[in-house]
């Protein structure tokens, strides 16, 4: 547990780009874990290899999908909520104060 005020990483939303780079490798490990199944069923695997194929195979897909559904709610999001974030910083940002350069630059 995190402590208080501080926000866990699950709660920082993310950005599109890294959206989308989150669902490309929930389907690449899905793939890649089909795949090793399909080996493991199709060539003779040896007794005491298969506890660690059929752990790979399990928590392969459930790592990656892990941030998956806030992906999915990041690309589902309309694009003006996403500009409303964008706007809400600058919001933010126009509200600090002006200060000089140390080095008066």
């Amino acid at each position: 547990m995190g402590s208080p005020g501080m926000t866990e990483p699950s709660d920082i939303p993310l950005s599109l780009r890294r959206a989308v780079r989150v669902c490309v490798l929930a389907v690449l490990a899905s793939i890649a874990a089909a795949a090793l199944l399909a080996g493991a069923v199709l060539l003779p695997v040896p007794p005491p290899v298969l506890p660690l194929v059929l752990l790979v195979v399990i928590g392969l897909p459930l790592g990656a999908a892990d941030k998956l559904p806030i992906a999915l709610r990041v690309l589902r999001a309309p694009d003006r909520l996403r500009r409303g974030h964008l706007h809400a910083l600058r919001r933010q940002l126009a509200q600090l104060p002006e200060t000089r350069h140390p080095l008066g630059l």
